[in-house]
């Protein structure tokens, strides 16, 4: 049970890992939307990005903080799932409560969708995490079974 450095430092890594990969994710999200649909349709409409950003950030934390932890991957996934769906559901509540926090009162944007897709990045970063998970687990049974 003794573990190096090594193994303490990425757990402490995780959700900055997590939060800095979701993070540079946009850039590429914000191009490929950019160069795509400048060409028709002018000015640039800011919408698909909206929507398309929680999916693509929600994803990306929980794949980015599966692959950062040392071991217990699955659990790490789940933890980040319910965080994200706990984050959500906040502001959900903010909003249908209309309470606002300093001075400043939440809505929905685009009737909803950007929450949607939040969930349903989630929702996929957790399958994405636990298939990633599967495979490895076969192959490193593979090798033990090589080895042999």
């Amino acid at each position: 049970m003794n573990h190096d450095l090594k193994y303490w430092l990425r757990w402490i890594a995780v959700l900055p890992g997590a939060l800095l990969a979701a993070a540079l994710i946009t850039f590429p999200l914000h191009y490929i939307l950019y160069f795509t649909l400048r060409n028709y349709a002018d000015p640039y409409p800011p919408s698909p990005e909206r929507i398309l950003a929680p999916l693509a950030i929600c994803a990306c934390i929980i794949i980015a903080g599966n692959r950062i932890a040392p071991d217990k991957k699955n659990l790490t996934a789940m933890i980040l799932f319910s965080l994200l769906l706990f984050l959500n559901g906040l502001f959900v509540f903010l909003i249908l409560t209309d309470t606002p926090i300093h001075g400043m009162k939440f809505y929905f944007q685009l009737w909803g969708l950007p929450n949607i897709a939040a969930c349903a990045g989630a929702a996929y970063g957790l399958y994405q995490a636990r298939k990633t998970n599967r495979a490895d687990e076969e192959f490193r049974k593979f090798l033990a079974r090589s080895k042999e």
